[in-house]
């Protein structure tokens, strides 16, 4: 009781906190989710239910009560009432209930393992839905800029204009040009702040307007990541399935499985009968227990391959996967080197040519519009680059890396 107790405290004590913080970091934000994950709880109660649904399955037989009355009219004699009792049980030789209670729990520790894969994908998803929010973010300040030093001017050339140094067109153009942008940032105000409820509704964190993420703690672009462990619960499962048939092979090698005792008390009008009965299976009769280990020994097999085959094709996505990583970090540098080349080289000098009338509106809006362009790719880019490391974590399984 007091535990639970605590357990309330502290849950309602980091809420309030979260409400109350302006800054939330991605790990408070996993934190959350790891407290309120649904998935999580989910798997906690199954496993709970197959852990239950295996212990009814392997119980003891119950006993059986036998009952039995009538009357008997004899031939000879007076007539009377006759009436017999008796019970009756199966018992189980041989270890082979405890065989049977370890290959269920084996083959529910596999699904397990393999629900497990959906938390790590949860976790993951969570993890880029924050990288992408934090791109939006980082997108939505730099085309601030961009609109603020069109802005200012926008707000030169209508006092040139109301001086008759340029003409209205040209007034108009980067009038059209700015409201054109001004748009575009309110669709990407309006996407980071969509991008920022996801996470925090997925996280379960209580979140206000004035909620913000960090982002200080995004996960640096690389070429490659460091993937320890790969397909460790894929492995783990598939082992654990393993044994759960080669215990199904022992518990089918048993030449006597169980035995049915029962005891009995009858009475008949003139006599009390006593009966003791015992009663063994002959399996040497029967093909079924050769046939259960045949059929244990295939779906040995047929784990092996399928594990084989499902490992095949994991790496060949996860190769996939790191190839495409490599390339779109490769293209992040790129398009970073290219961005800042045009932003602080070639556009200021066209800005400067523009200004003293050297080039005309068109030419510089065009060539800002080619900033915007690249911008926008660049940002795109890093999108893609996270999808596909997240996406690559998930393969492998990957708990916790950055």
């Amino acid at each position: 009781m007091i535990k639970k107790m605590m357990h309330s405290l502290i849950v309602c004590f980091l809420t309030i906190n979260f409400s109350e913080a302006s800054t939330l970091t991605l790990q408070q934000i996993l934190n959350a989710a790891k407290e309120h994950n649904m998935i999580s709880k989910s798997i906690e109660k199954e496993t709970l239910a197959l852990k239950a649904s295996n212990l009814a399955a392997t119980a003891s037989n119950p006993y059986q009560l036998y009952v039995e009355g009538g009357e008997a009219r004899p031939q000879v004699g007076a007539k009377g009432y006759e009436y017999a009792l008796g019970l009756s049980k199966t018992i189980i030789l041989g270890g082979i209930q405890k065989q049977e209670r370890e290959m269920a729990q084996l083959k529910n520790q596999a699904m397990m393992l393999d629900a497990q894969k959906g938390v790590i994908n949860f976790t993951n998803g969570l993890k880029n839905l924050y990288h992408q929010h934090c791109l939006d973010v980082k997108k939505y300040r730099s085309f601030t800029q961009s609109f603020n030093d069109l802005n200012q001017l926008y707000k030169k050339k209508e006092k040139a204009y109301k001086y008759q140094e340029i003409a209205k067109t040209e007034l108009m153009q980067i009038k059209s040009e700015k409201n054109r942008l001004w748009a575009k940032l309110q669709a990407m105000k309006m996407e980071q702040d969509i991008s920022k409820q996801k996470v925090l509704m997925l996280s379960k964190v209580y979140f206000n307007g004035q909620s913000k993420l960090s982002c200080s703690d995004m996960f640096p672009i690389r070429s490659s990541v460091a993937l320890k462990d790969a397909f460790e619960l894929t492995q783990s499962a598939y082992e654990k399935r393993k044994e759960s048939t080669l215990k199904k092979r022992q518990r089918y090698s048993h030449a006597i499985e169980s035995v049915n005792v029962s005891a009995q008390y009858g009475q008949e009008i003139d006599i009390d009968r006593y009966t003791i009965g015992v009663t063994v299976p002959l399996n040497f009769s029967s093909k079924r227990s050769e046939q259960q280990k045949v059929a244990a020994m295939y779906e040995n097999e047929a784990l092996s391959y399928k594990y084989e085959q499902d490992i095949l094709e994991k790496k060949s996505l996860m190769a996939q996967l790191q190839s495409e990583l490599k390339s779109n970090a490769m293209m992040v540098n790129m398009l970073s080197e290219n961005y800042k080349e045009y932003e602080e080289k070639l556009l200021p000098l066209i800005k400067n040519s523009y200004l003293l009338g050297e080039t005309s509106v068109i030419e510089y809006l065009l060539n800002r519009q080619k900033l915007y362009t690249l911008n926008q790719e660049l940002f795109a880019t890093k999108k893609a680059y996270y999808n596909t490391l997240f996406t690559l974590y998930s393969l492998s399984e990957t708990k916790d890396t950055k």
